[in-house]
Parts: C-alpha cells; sequence; structure tokens
C-alpha cells in the first residue's frame, strides 16, 4: 500500500485503510473502489490523502502505538477544546494582537470551557488515561505512523506529540501522575496558536519578521490559557510555556536553559530555576519530531530516516541530548509498512518495504523486496535481514516514489 493524495488518485484506485470519521466510525471500509462521489465525500470532511492499494505488499499495514479509534476520538476532543478557547478569544478580543492585552483580557477567573462542571478538561484527562493504558502495552517499535493527511493539522499534531511524549516518558521512568501530565501539556501545548491569525498560521512561504514575532508569543499564551484550565497542576501550562525552549538558552519565549541529562530529573525538579523542566523538554522532543514527520503548507514531510538525521542534529544545542538517545532506541528510522532502499553491493537500487523491526536493534528491519534496481517485480519476494548484512544500508523512499514505479509495472 502507499499513501496517495485524492487530487492524484487514479479512476480505479482501492482504499487499503479503513478512513475513520473524527468519532472514530467508518467512513469507508478498507477494500471500497474510490469513485468520484466517495472522494468528493473525503475532501468535505477536510481529508487530503489515503492509502491505497499497490498490489504488492498491501499485508504490510503502517503501525502505530495508539489504535486508529482513540486517535480519531482525541482528535476531535482536542478539537472542541481549541474552538471553545477561540470563541472565548473572539469575546473578550485581543485589540492590539499583544500577549500582554490578552492576558489582561482574560482576567484572573478559570476559563469557562463549559457549563462550569469542568466536563471539558476532565474527558481530555480520560483520553490522556485511554492514551497512557495502550502506549503501555503497545509496541514502540511498530512505529508513528499515523495517518497526518487532514486538513486539521494542529490537533493531529497535538496527539502525535502527547503519543510520543508519553512513550518517551515512560521510557525515562516518569511516574504514572508525572506521565498524565505531561501527556496532558501535550495535547494543549499549541493551544496558545488559537490567537494567531491563520493566515500566518496556514502562510505557504517564509515567515517576515513580524510574523515570526507574533508566532513567539504562542507558548506564552498556551501558558496563560492552559493555567486557567481545571487541571490537576501547573505542569501542563509549563509543557505549552517551555515546548520552544532550547538546551543553550536561544529559545523563546524566556531563554531557558536545558542540562542536557535526563538522570535523577524523573520526579523532582523546580519551577522558577531558569531551566527548562524535564517534561518540557520531552515535549520540545516530541513537537520537532512530530512536526518534521508532517506536511504543512511550506513544505512536505520528511520521511522517517531523514526526521531521525534532523533530530539527531539538533541533539545538544537545541533538544536534550539524553532525550534524543532514548528516542533513537525508541522510535525506527525505517517503520513497518515503510517503502526503502538499498544501499550497497549487488542490491544497490532494490526496494522493498519494511515486513518487520527487531525490538532491541531496530535500524536494522527486516525488508521484503519486491523490485530489482531496473524496477522489474522479483518472481520471488526475498526477506533480507538487514542484521544479517551489516554492510547495507535503507533509505526511506519520498513522496511518490515507490508507488509510482510499482503503479507503472503493475499498469503494464
Amino acid at each position: 500500500m502507499y499513501l496517495q493524495a485524492l487530487d492524484g488518485l487514479e479512476p480505479d484506485a482501492v482504499l487499503a485503510k479503513t478512513v475513520l470519521d473524527e468519532r472514530g466510525r467508518p467512513l469507508l471500509n478498507a477494500g471500497t473502489v474510490l469513485i468520484p462521489r466517495y472522494v468528493a465525500a473525503l475532501r468535505r470532511r477536510g481529508l487530503q490523502a489515503v492509502y491505497v492499494r499497490d498490489g504488492l505488499a498491501d499485508d504490510l499495514e503502517p503501525g502505530d502505538v495508539v489504535s486508529e479509534h482513540l486517535r480519531a476520538s482525541i482528535t476531535s476532543n482536542v478539537a472542541d477544546v481549541f474552538r471553545r478557547v477561540s470563541l472565548i478569544a473572539d469575546e473578550r478580543g485581543v485589540p492590539d494582537g499583544s500577549v500582554d492585552t490578552a492576558v489582561e483580557a482574560l482576567g484572573e477567573e478559570p476559563l469557562q470551557l463549559d457549563d462550569g462542571d469542568g466536563a471539558v478538561v476532565a474527558q481530555l484527562y480520560a483520553d490522556v488515561e485511554a492514551l497512557l493504558a495502550e502506549v503501555l502495552e503497545g509496541d514502540a517499535a511498530a512505529g508513528l505512523e499515523s495517518l497526518k493527511t487532514h486538513s486539521e493539522y494542529t490537533f493531529q499534531h497535538s496527539v502525535d506529540v502527547a503519543v510520543l511524549g508519553a512513550l518517551l516518558g515512560r521510557r525515562l521512568g516518569l511516574p504514572h501522575d508525572r506521565l498524565r501530565e505531561l501527556a496532558l501539556g501535550c495535547l494543549l501545548h499549541d493551544v496558545g496558536k488559537t490567537y494567531i491569525d491563520h493566515a500566518i498560521l496556514d502562510k505557504p512561504g517564509p515567515l517576515t519578521e513580524d510574523e515570526f514575532d507574533v508566532v513567539r508569543q504562542h507558548p506564552r499564551m498556551g501558558y496563560e490559557l492552559v493555567r486557567r484550565m481545571p487541571c490537576a497542576s501547573l505542569l501542563p501550562a509549563h509543557v505549552a510555556y517551555q515546548h520552544h525552549e532550547q538546551q543553550g538558552g536561544r529559545g523563546y519565549p524566556r531563554g531557558l536553559v536545558g542540562s542536557n541529562s535526563v538522570a535523577g530529573r524523573a520526579v523532582h525538579e523546580r519551577i522558577g530555576t531558569g531551566q527548562m523542566l524535564l517534561i518540557a523538554e520531552i515535549g520540545a522532543v516530541a513537537d520537532v519530531y512530530s512536526a518534521l514527520s508532517s506536511d504543512r503548507p511550506y513544505r512536505e514531510a520528511m520521511a522517517p530516516d531523514q526526521v531521525a538525521g534532523v533530530v539527531g542534529e539538533m541533539a545538544g544545542r537545541h533538544l536534550n541530548r539524553g532525550i534524543v538517545a532514548t528516542l533513537r532506541r525508541l522510535v525506527p528510522s525505517y517503520p513497518v509498512g515503510r517503502w526503502v532502499e538499498v544501499a550497497g553491493g549487488e542490491l544497490t537500487g532494490w526496494r522493498g518495504v519494511v515486513s518487520h523491526v527487531h525490538p532491541v536493534d531496530i535500524d536494522r528491519p527486516v525488508v521484503r523486496l519486491l523490485l530489482d534496481a531496473d524496477g522489474e517485480p522479483l518472481v520471488r519476494p526475498d526477506e533480507l535481514d538487514l542484521r544479517t548484512a551489516p554492510d547495507l544500508g535503507l533509505r526511506c523512499l519520498t513522496g511518490d516514489e515507490a508507488p509510482r514505479a510499482v503503479r507503472e509495472r503493475v499498469a503494464s
């Protein structure tokens, strides 16, 4: 199977993965032929791309740590919170567009996101508990290949950051109550963007300096909003506040510094020391990983191996080196279901799909070889275990590289 933008679907394309609505209910089942009426309905729902069958590796589905049903449900609930906060922003107004004015307009009263019973935030806590249950039981080595193809990028991104944050927090030994506050903070880390003009957030080109100055305000605005919500502690607010700070002190909005370590920090930390909190550093790593992995108006998503390389280069100066090291042991560069190309020896240029990731050696997976260097399908697909071939390397195929080759060969 491969991911295809709706605009590029062929007339006889067959859906490879069931498409769910925002509540986790099936819209179209796997195996459905995508006739124009169905494609139009998907567009109206905000979908931009779907997985379709390629006829060669349709049994190898991209993995994810949490179920599609839970992901869809949490995404919907996060979107509901953001929309309610946006209504408050519209009601109280931000005359000059500054955070100071917005905070003054908010006052110190708790945000009335519902009828006063706290049901909205309580639902997010329930979502977090369900997410943590699946993360604790799941297989991280399966990958983080969520379908980031919906127009509602901010909400899906928030869920992705929470999933990866929970995975990292678990591996780093955070106790359950700290994991819960971390995950909630990740879900709400971008809520401050509700005060930013969508023309800036969705701008397809580079931001001007003035526009970027506006964007730099969203962490503080997020902190001011989350601390007015009925959360169990201030920790989620500080995840929102600090997720754009950097280890070397060159982040924003306060220029905090990091320690580039994780040892001994899982429980006892103090706010207000001029240093980033561990849970905020975890959120920062998860935020960068998810952002690089997602399509944005100004660039396409990077492949997992490219993301791993970029995040690795950011370790130390930008991101906490210890957390990045944990990420590299936890999240595979070549997830199950990914098309890859072999580099090395007689197999250079051969292509296939990752069929298995070893839990201990996650970046030396098993690849089902399907195409030779000329793009010809193999008579008998072969399973290549990279652990037994130390001289061979892999490259994730980007965009439609593999699907184009497959479609042309199958069509002929």
